[in-house]
């Protein structure tokens, strides 16, 4: 996914993004969101979207921007190839993939049933940028 991100990014001339270890974490906890509460959103267990990036510090202080992008599917629908496909598709999620002021993201994928289907792969990306 982090490759696809940069790809991406480059065919459109932009700087590639940093993995930032932070954004990763809350990626994944997002994701784990998702599934442990049945909720496919981005407020999903009642938090706000950047719940999970400010707990894990990102940025240490300072102002900061983010942008989030999740999604999911089972099967051939739920690879990377797939998933990023439909987000470039969707205005909005190509938007924060090709936004130039983001510099860092991280990418969090968990597998777990999801509005009762098994084995769903729910991918979230954050995106993170310094003032």
């Amino acid at each position: 996914m982090r490759r696809l991100t940069n790809q991406a990014r480059a065919r459109a001339g932009l700087a590639p993004l940093h993995a930032e270890a932070s954004l990763g974490r809350s990626a994944r906890r997002k994701s784990l969101d998702i599934l442990r509460c049945d909720s496919f959103s981005h407020t999903a267990c009642g938090r706000d979207f950047t719940y999970w990036i400010r707990h894990f510090g990102y940025p240490s202080g300072g102002c900061w921007s983010a942008g989030e992008n999740i999604a999911w599917g089972t099967g051939t629908l739920g690879t990377p190839r797939s998933i990023f496909s439909s987000w470039m598709h969707s205005p909005g999620h190509r938007a924060n993939i090709l936004d130039p002021d983001f510099e860092d993201f991280g990418v969090g994928l968990k597998v777990g049933t999801l509005e009762g289907n098994p084995a769903a792969h729910v991918w979230t990306q954050d995106f993170g940028a310094r003032c």
